[in-house]
Order: structure tokens, then sequence, then C-alpha cells
């Protein structure tokens, strides 16, 4: 039972992990391979998913920190091979009875259960990492003794004392499961699609400006300016502690230096900004060639008239006395200012790429930086504009 609370434990918590891991995973495919593969997502979510629960599974459950004061390394390390078998085969007498006992104790079961925790790490190791039988064999031993030292040093000080007992057989059980996993892997081998064959797929769709990599180079942008408005913000109350920041249409500000920045960025970048960079895009001309510096500004500007005049507008109609209709007006303002972001969404992103009003007014469009030859240039603006996904 404290094994499968331990699975569920793992289940629950990796949704919050995984939301903190996909925008740098995202980033990161779409710099290196051009393009996120279904299948490469599907084994990293699920080698994280595995290393969660297989971490929960040597920690879990955690200890009363009262009841682990006093204990010492020192009654809590075994550095004698297969101790417990040996104790629990001393003085008795082999036969049938005393083999099935043993069948169904959980000395065995103990054992059994270290090989069998780290055969999914070997698998990984030789499927999609391409690891030879000894790095297999090492990368599995070290793995054992990150378990056994945080055992050993009580999850790394955060406990008075060490609450488990670090243990040789476990360095040997694990590192075996890991070699076991290593054999098993070719069998999976002959089913899934090869590491190589995923990333020539990913070769190919790396030639296309999908909808979710726009997405992602937005999100990118949009975090790291975000935190360097937060961070100028901090500085201004520093400076001026009677600043209170802005009042009710702070959003305005906030996005208008989001558009602003972005606008700096491309201007100077000729094309780019730092989240199409690492997403390995860049906005061109629609005949492919060079965005001229008055396509990149009507562009920003058309984007920040189309999200933020209806704020301006409530802005105002703040200051007019207030009434239930004047409020309603200013909720649907608001309401209409982010429709524009809702649109972004459902066209960008689920139509498949399809251009906004802002990218075709400034004539402008994404095309993917570093192409080998003008065929494929031209095949990924052709698919920009036809709006196909990956």
């Amino acid at each position: 039972m404290e094994y499968i609370d331990n699975i569920f434990t793992g289940i629950l918590v990796f949704p919050f992990l995984a939301v903190l891991f996909t925008l740098p995973y995202a980033v990161f495919q779409y710099n290196k391979h051009g393009a996120v593969s279904k299948y490469r997502t599907l084994i990293i979510y699920s080698f994280i998913l595995y290393m969660l629960i297989a971490f929960f599974m040597v920690c879990l459950p955690l200890p009363d920190r009262a009841s682990t004061v006093g204990n010492t390394w020192q009654e809590h390390l075994n550095l004698i091979p297969f101790k417990q078998i040996w104790l629990y085969w001393h003085d008795k007498a082999l036969g049938i009875a005393a083999l099935q006992e043993y069948l169904v104790s959980m000395s065995l079961w103990q054992l059994l259960f270290n090989v069998l925790l780290t055969v999914p790490f070997g698998m990984y190791m030789r499927y999609y990492f391409k690891l030879s039988l000894k790095r297999t064999v090492l990368y599995s031993f070290l793995l054992s003794l990150f378990y056994e030292t945080s055992q050993i040093t009580a999850l790394f000080g955060t406990y008075p004392g060490p609450y488990r007992m670090a243990d040789v057989e476990d360095l040997i059980c694990n590192t075996t499961g890991g070699t076991i996993g290593y054999y098993i892997a070719s069998t999976f081998a002959r089913v899934l699609p090869s590491r190589d064959e995923i990333d020539r797929r990913c070769r190919l769709y790396g030639t296309r400006v999908t909808g979710m990599r726009r997405f992602w180079a937005a999100l990118f942008d949009y975090l790291c300016i975000a935190a360097l408005y937060i961070f100028l913000v901090g500085v201004i109350r520093i400076l001026n502690p009677e600043f209170a920041g802005f009042y009710v249409y702070g959003e305005l500000q906030s996005w208008s230096f989001f558009c602003a920045i972005s606008l700096v960025q491309v201007l100077v970048t000729r094309g780019s900004t730092l989240g199409h960079a690492v997403c390995k895009v860049i906005l061109v001309s629609e005949d492919g060639g060079a965005a001229s510096a008055g396509q990149l500004v009507k562009r920003y500007l058309y984007l920040w008239l189309f999200t933020e005049v209806p704020l301006v507008i409530a802005g105002l109609l703040t200051n007019v006395r207030f009434t239930v209709i004047i409020d309603l007006v200013i909720l649907a303002l608001v309401f209409v200012s982010r429709l524009y972001f809702m649109i972004y969404f459902v066209n960008v992103v689920l139509r498949r790429g399809k251009l906004m009003p802002h990218d075709k007014l400034s004539e402008t469009l994404y095309m993917v930086v570093e192409l080998p030859d003008d065929a494929q240039r031209g095949e990924a603006i052709g698919t920009v504009q036809a709006g196909m996904d990956e």
C-alpha cells in the first residue's frame, strides 16, 4: 500500500512540475530541433514522471522530525552485501517449507523491488539517450548512489538524522536493474520510432512556422519583458517610496511597455525579439525579404491599437461620474480589449498559424531562420501563409 501511495503522490505532483518545465522544454526543442515532436514529448515527460515516482519510492513517507533526532549515519549504513538474506537463512534448514516462506518474505520482495526500480531507467538510457552498456551501467550506479546518499544524509540535511537505511545491496540491485533495462529496451525499439527517426521528422517540420511555435515565442517574450517591467517598477519604488504603482489600468502601461520593448528589439535585430531568436523565427516581409523599419513599426502599432485603445477609452471614462451604465461600458471595453488575445489564440494556435490583422496590415509574417536553401525558404513562407501545423 505504501508503494501505491507513493505512485499516486508522484502522479499528483507531476502536473505542477510539468507546468514549470513546459515553456523551457518547448523553447529548447524549437531552438535545437525546429519542432516539438509528440513522440519526443511523450518520452521526455514519461521519463520525468518515472524519475519523480522513483524518487518518492525511495524517500517517502517522510517521518516526523522529532523521530529522527539522535539517529546517526553509522546506525543507518550497511556495507555488507545481501546482509538481510544472510540473516534470514542463518540457522535455517534448507527445505521446501523454508523456501516457500522465503518467497513471500519482505527480504526477497525488497530485493526484487530495488532491481525493478531502475529497469525503466536502463530502457530510457538505451532507447532515447542512445547510451552504451558501459554508460548505462555507470549512470544506473550513480543514480542509485544519489538515492543512498539522500537517505544517509537525511535528505541532504532536511532532517536532524537519517530515517532510512543506506545499503550497499541497493547499489548492486539498482545497477543490475538498469543493466536489465538496457537489454529489454531492444524489444521496445522494434515497435517504437527510433531517436533518429524522431529527429528526422523534427527536421522536416522545422521549416514550418506553426501556431504553437509563435505562441511559445510570444509567451517567452512576455515573461521576460514582464520580469523587466516588475524590476523597473521596483527600482522606481526604491527611488521614490511614495510611488504606489499603477492603479486601475496598470495593465495598460505594462502592455504598452511590452509593445515598446518588442519594437525596439525587432528594429535593432531587423526582425527578431528574444523569444523569436530562441524559437528560431524572424519577422520578414510578405515576399520573404527583410522587413523594413516601417513595416515593423506598423506591426506593433497595430497590435497596440487593437488591444489597448479600448483600455485607453475605459481609462478616460473612469474620470466620469460613476454610474451603472458607465461601469458596464468600461467592463465591455475591457472585454473587447481582451477579445483580440482570444482571437489570437483561436486563429494562430487552434487554426494552425493563420495570420492576424496586425500581420496582414503590416505585410509581415514569420519565417524560420537558418534554412539550408532557397527552396526550403519558399516552402516555409508558403507554410505560414497556408497556416500548416505540425
